[in-house]
């Protein structure tokens, strides 16, 4: 798992380095995970969304330049440095977002709240308090929205392990839909997941109407 220094170092390659590796595991099918997001956002230029682990603005670049107005959390300055270059107009945080949102959020609602190759970072009991957490900065029927690495089953996550071999990263802690769909839904959540790639997924949570 990289540190901050880490980030701060891969940020200028990261967007090429994403490209070259689009094949297996972890980016296998990157830009079509990032495409089933967008497809998911309504925008117009009232729509406020809050990207947690923005990277180098890879994700929400694109929902900028329709009309959505961003909020950006990395704790890599160097990355949030590349976002801005993508996002003029963006407002970005320079933070960890395992340690919850920063105090310049506390007032601030929003329509969406994405995050794409982020939240594995954060243990999986953490990603349920968190989410709880999200949930009450959500303008209504507004909706969170997770693109990662992750699987629908146990069994599938354990297929990929054996084809990755050597080069699976047992640091990480992804997410598996059969496992955190029981927790999300006592919380009178609504969640919903479909599998992009062999590796990754999009998950879909919002209040239960």
């Amino acid at each position: 798992m990289l540190d901050v220094k880490g980030f701060d170092e891969w940020a200028g390659d990261y967007d090429e380095s994403i490209e070259s590796s689009s094949q297996g595991y972890p980016f296998e099918g990157y830009y079509n995970v990032l495409s089933y997001v967008h497809n998911l956002v309504e925008i117009n230029k009232q729509v406020k969304i809050l990207d947690l682990g923005i990277g180098t603005g890879l994700l929400t670049a694109e929902l900028y330049k329709k009309g959505g107005e961003i909020y950006g959390i990395d704790f890599s300055n160097k990355m949030i440095e590349l976002a801005k270059k993508k996002i003029a107009d963006g407002k970005f945080y320079c933070c960890d977002f395992k340690d919850g949102l920063p105090d310049e959020l506390e007032d601030e609602k929003f329509d969406y709240i994405v995050s794409s190759y982020a939240f594995h970072h954060i243990k999986d009991e953490e990603k349920i308090n968190f989410i709880e957490e999200l949930i009450g900065k959500l303008n209504k029927q507004g909706k969170i929205i997770i693109a990662d690495i992750s699987f629908d089953t146990k069994d599938k996550m354990k297929e990929c392990i054996e084809v990755t071999g050597k080069f699976w990263d047992y640091d990480e802690f992804y997410m598996v839909a059969e496992d955190i769909k029981p927790k999300i839904n006592k919380l009178n959540l609504s969640i919903k997941y479909n599998q992009v790639s062999c590796c990754a997924g999009v998950f879909e949570i919002d209040l239960i109407e």
